[in-house]
């Protein structure tokens, strides 16, 4: 593996709350924590919906959630740059990250009391 693929592998396992190293483990939406143990994020696939749909999405997901657990939202509607962060910062929720990957942006959320 070239330094560049390891640099940018150890980039995408930071872990958006310690700032530890996290991977991916085999169990579905499951991380490995340095600091933590297993981290938790549920996932909300909005691929190919629209305007208002993840928004409406992300409420309805987030409000299943206890207060302090991750929500990722993935969508690839452009509107979602600006609708997405300022629902969670209405709504009382911390967006703690967000990041674009090819035509997908990936919001990690999480929720507030």
């Amino acid at each position: 593996m070239s330094n560049d693929m390891e640099r940018k592998k150890a980039e995408s396992c930071r872990c958006p709350l310690c700032d530890g190293t996290i991977c991916p483990d085999p169990g579905e939406g499951k991380y490995i924590c340095d600091n933590d143990g297993k981290l938790q994020i549920h996932l909300v696939d909005c691929v190919g919906l629209y305007c208002p749909v993840p928004v409406m999405r992300a409420k309805e997901e987030i409000d299943q959630l206890e207060a302090g657990n991750l929500m990722e939202l993935v969508a690839d509607d452009p509107a979602s740059k600006e609708d997405i962060p300022r629902w969670a910062k209405r709504a009382g929720h911390l967006l703690v990250t967000m990041r674009q990957d090819g035509e997908e942006f990936h919001y990690l959320i999480q929720k507030g009391n």
